[in-house]
Formats: structure tokens, C-alpha cells, sequence
């Protein structure tokens, strides 16, 4: 948050996951994270989650903003702006 790569991060947890890695199927409980961003700011909000996270391949996608209030995606762009440190 303090990079201001996400305006807003979002806790699910624990989740089970069931999926393929290295030809076997696995499961573990997860986090699901939820980060609101801006298209802008996605690659480096990938490559710090990426250079935090425990996982080879953590799972970092990103998924279409259909719609939303103006004032919501106002504030996501501005809070997402360049801030301390950038």
C-alpha cells in the first residue's frame, strides 16, 4: 500500500485450492488476495507481489473492469498515483 501500486488489497481466506504442479495434482489452503489498480500500475504491482510471494509460479492475474461508479474508479486512479518512494 505504501508504494501505492493498489489503492485497496482484499483478504479471502483460507481457501482450498486444488491444482496440477510438477504432473501431480495438489491441494493446499491459500489467501485470496484482491488488489484494486489501475491498468498502468499493474506490471509493477505484479512484479512486487511476485518478488514477495513464496510460490515459483504464484498465481497474478488480472481481470477486466467491466464497470463502475465514477467516483470509485476516480479514487482508485488517484490513489494509485505515484507516491512515497516512487
Amino acid at each position: 500500500m505504501e508504494r501505492r501500486l493498489a489503492a485497496c488489497a482484499q483478504v479471502v481466506a483460507p481457501i482450498a485450492s486444488t491444482y496440477w504442479w510438477e504432473g501431480e495434482v495438489q491441494r493446499s489452503d491459500e489467501w485470496l488476495l484482491f488488489m484494486k489498480t489501475t491498468s498502468d500500475r499493474f506490471d509493477d504491482l505484479a512484479a512486487h507481489v511476485r518478488g514477495l510471494h513464496s510460490y515459483e509460479v504464484p498465481e497474478i492475474v488480472a481481470v477486466p473492469l467491466v464497470a463502475g461508479t465514477a467516483d470509485y474508479l476516480e479514487w482508485i486512479k488517484r490513489e494509485t498515483n505515484s507516491g512515497p518512494g516512487e
